[in-house]
């Protein structure tokens, strides 16, 4: 996951040519000048794998930030204040979770044409609806706990409760959810550009496949054109799914107990 995020920071310098410039002839081969060849337009694949890193990581982390902030705020504010607040954002989250998302995105990308990032944004509001009944169910678990009714007993306030105990006690939960959030907007995102609905001024992964099965390359067999990007992805998704699963149990500290009891009965 780090030498992910070392190309995708050091992309402009790594990168040998401009990827949106037609710097060699169309269909090349891999070489010494282009070390996976070129497209269809002469453009440097390994240059626009270089860079498509960046906006494919900076599209998933973005709309996990956006769904898990705002999913862990409404969860905590609704587990929490209970009440008219609860039944307010309950009914609301339960509303808006009947709207299927990935119909609703295709419509929002084929007659609004908004930008990638905008798409980002509305993929975040739309995740963070799980999310907040996620950290919702873990709050009205952490409201019984003898810490709170201490913290109440001292005459703390609800707010300051939950932003001192409360949060930090979610915490682990909303980063293991934003890891795994994170891959699947980066493969939601990468499948709106491969279905030519992402922005062509952007370079990211999903355009590259888009312009390798417009240009024929899956039936020609240019696997200098497909391969990349496939295995670039491959192993991005699965560095993120690794790190979340790795991280769940020493985040939480009940399951890492239950894993010790469970080898320890074998």
């Amino acid at each position: 996951m780090l030498l992910y995020l070392l190309v995708a920071l050091l992309a402009s310098w790594l990168a040998p040519y401009d990827p949106l410039e037609l710097s060699g002839s169309p269909c090349e081969s891999p070489g010494p000048d282009h070390l996976f060849g070129t497209n269809d337009f002469g453009q440097d694949l390994f240059s626009m794998l270089l860079l498509g890193s960046r906006a494919t990581l900076l599209f998933g982390f973005l709309g996990a930030c956006i769904s898990a902030g705002l999913g862990t705020g409404l969860g905590v504010f609704s587990g929490f204040l209970g009440g008219r607040t609860d039944r307010v954002i309950s009914g609301t989250l339960d509303v808006l979770m009947t709207i299927p998302q990935l119909p609703l995105l295709l419509v929002l990308s084929i007659y609004l044409r908004p930008g990638l990032y905008l798409l980002c944004g509305v993929m975040g509001l739309l995740g963070s609806l799980t999310q907040a009944r996620i950290i919702r169910a873990k709050v009205l678990s952490l409201s019984t706990e003898n810490f709170v009714y201490a913290a109440k007993g001292l005459g703390l306030s609800d707010f300051h409760i939950m932003f001192r105990y409360i949060l930090p006690s979610v915490f682990p939960l909303t980063l293991v959810k934003f890891l795994f959030g994170a891959q699947h907007y980066m493969l939601l995102g990468v499948g709106l550009s491969f279905l030519g609905l992402g922005d062509p001024e952007i370079v990211d992964w999903g355009q590259m496949l888009h312009q390798v099965y417009s240009g024929g390359g899956f039936a020609l067999g240019l696997w200098n054109w497909f391969l990349p990007p496939c295995f670039a992805m491959v192993g991005l998704s699965f560095s993120l799914s690794l790190l979340g699963y790795s991280l769940e149990p020493w985040l939480s500290p009940q399951l890492r107990h239950e894993k010790q009891a469970f080898f320890e009965c074998d």
